[in-house]
C-alpha cells in the first residue's frame, strides 16, 4: 500500500494559460466529440478527443540542456537522464526577495541553516518565491520575478545539486537579459523546472521529487506532473 502525502506542484494547461514572453500560446481544442463519433460508429459507442498545441516550454515544464547551449551534441529532453527527475528534494522560502532583484548564496546558506537542512548529492532544490500565489493570471506575473544569480546557481550546483526548480517562469531575473542562472546551467549542463506551484506546502521539508517530461524526440523541453511526497509522520 502506498505511503505518504502527495503534493502536486504543477501548474493546468489550459487554452489562454500565461505563457513567457515569445512563447507560443496554447490552443485546445475538441477534434473528435461524442456526437461526430457516435454518428461515425452507428453502434451507440463514443468516444471524444482533444487536440493541444503548446510549446515544450509551458506551462511547468524542464530545460533541456539543448534549450540553453548552441552546442549541435547538447542533451535534448528525450536523452535526459529520468534519475534527475526522480530524486530527494528540498525547498527553500526566498519569497522576502524584492521583485525584479537577484538573491545569492547567502540568502541560500541562511535558509538552509533556518531549516537545518543541507544539499545533498543528487538533491532537487525548490524555491518558493511565491511569484505563483500573489500574480499568477497577471501580467506580472511572467516579468516582475527575482531570481537567482550566477553565484547562487554555481552554488547549488556544486553542492551536488541535479535538478532545481521556481515557482514563477524562470529562475533568471526577467530584466537580466544575461541570464546568469541559464548560462551557467548551459556551462554545467544542468538542467532546472519552471512555473511550479503550491511550494508554500513543502517549504522547509525535504522530500520525494517525482517530475517526469514527455520524451519529446529532440525536444528543448517538455511538460510535466511535478509531484513532491512527504512522508507520513
Amino acid at each position: 500500500m502506498f505511503k505518504g502525502k502527495i503534493i502536486d506542484l504543477t501548474q493546468e494547461i489550459y487554452q489562454g494559460m500565461p505563457v513567457y514572453p515569445g512563447h507560443l500560446k496554447t490552443v485546445v481544442w475538441t477534434h473528435l466529440s461524442h456526437e461526430e463519433c457516435q454518428r461515425q460508429l452507428g453502434t451507440g459507442f463514443s468516444y471524444e478527443t482533444r487536440g493541444i498545441m503548446l510549446c515544450d516550454h509551458g506551462p511547468t515544464h524542464i530545460d533541456a540542456v539543448s534549450h540553453l547551449s548552441r552546442d549541435p551534441k547538447a542533451e535534448s529532453i528525450d536523452q535526459l537522464s529520468l534519475e534527475k527527475c526522480i530524486t530527494s528534494g528540498i525547498c527553500l522560502d526566498v519569497s522576502d526577495i524584492p521583485q525584479k532583484t537577484q538573491f545569492g548564496r547567502k540568502k541560500i546558506e541562511e535558509e538552509l541553516n533556518k531549516w537545518n537542512l543541507d544539499i545533498r548529492k543528487g538533491d532537487t532544490v525548490l524555491f518558493y518565491t511565491a511569484q505563483y500565489d500573489r500574480y499568477y493570471g497577471k501580467p506580472e506575473y511572467m516579468t516582475d520575478y527575482p531570481g537567482l544569480n550566477r553565484e547562487a546557481t554555481e552554488f547549488i550546483i556544486d553542492s551536488g545539486c541535479v535538478n532545481f526548480g521556481v515557482d514563477s517562469a524562470s529562475p533568471d531575473m526577467w530584466y537580466d537579459k544575461t541570464y546568469p542562472c541559464h548560462t551557467v546551467c548551459a556551462e554545467r549542463g544542468i538542467t532546472h523546472i519552471e512555473n511550479l506551484c503550491n511550494l508554500d506546502k513543502v517549504v522547509g521539508k525535504r522530500f520525494t521529487f517525482i517530475a517526469l517530461p514527455l520524451k519529446i524526440r529532440r525536444g528543448t523541453g517538455s511538460p510535466l506532473r511535478a509531484v513532491a511526497i512527504l512522508e507520513e509522520s
